[in-house]
């Protein structure tokens, strides 16, 4: 039991890392001090540095295990897994043709970029995040141990928090005109 409760603390370190140095006052405080490119170096640096801890804190090391125990293999969850994975790489792909993350990284309260509402982004708010929870769903689906299965669970947790912390910071940001938006485009999901 102790073992999941450091996949879930690792996991927690990741998402209060990645939604505390993206804060708006955090970045703005950040990129006055050193720069977009020092917020750059030190949001990445630490976002792959917590990430890679919550990676480890899983302490799992048979990820060619299709190979090496072919009986563990359960092809539904297999199929299921890699659908999920190639369906989360193309919505991704379709989300980065629209914006880039340099757009989304630069995000300030000094300025007002304008709001992005095409491609994808028509009908989904946060094709990213979506994007992100279908790959840690694949995960699971495709190593179905528990440890994988709980980090998966802990990142999707996260990712949606982020999602709703971001979008928070959506409607600071450009107010009405992202409410108006809301009201077209679902939130993670597209509406119907």
């Amino acid at each position: 039991m102790i073992e999941y409760a450091l996949i879930i603390l690792a996991s927690s370190i990741f998402g209060i890392q990645h939604s505390g140095v993206s804060s708006l006052s955090v970045k703005s405080w950040i990129i006055d001090k050193w720069g977009k490119k020092g917020y750059a170096r030190l949001f990445n640096t630490t976002s792959v540095l917590t990430l890679l801890l919550a990676f480890l804190s899983m302490n799992f090391w048979n990820w060619l295990y299709f190979l090496t125990e072919p009986a563990l293999i359960q092809p539904i969850l297999l199929i299921i897994g890699i659908l999920l994975f190639v369906s989360g790489a193309i919505i991704a792909m379709q989300a980065s043709k629209v914006i880039s993350v340099s757009t989304v990284a630069d995000m300030r309260t000094d300025r007002r970029p304008e709001l992005v509402t095409d491609g994808i982004y028509a009908r989904v708010r946060h094709p990213l995040y979506l994007a992100t929870i279908m790959v840690f769903g694949a995960m699971a689906f495709l190593y179905p141990f528990p440890v994988v299965i709980v980090f998966a669970l802990s990142m999707i947790v996260y990712t949606i928090m982020g999602a709703l912390l971001e979008e928070r910071k959506l409607l600071l940001h450009y107010g009405q005109e992202y409410r108006d938006y809301k009201k077209k485009a679902g939130f993670i999901l597209p509406r119907l």
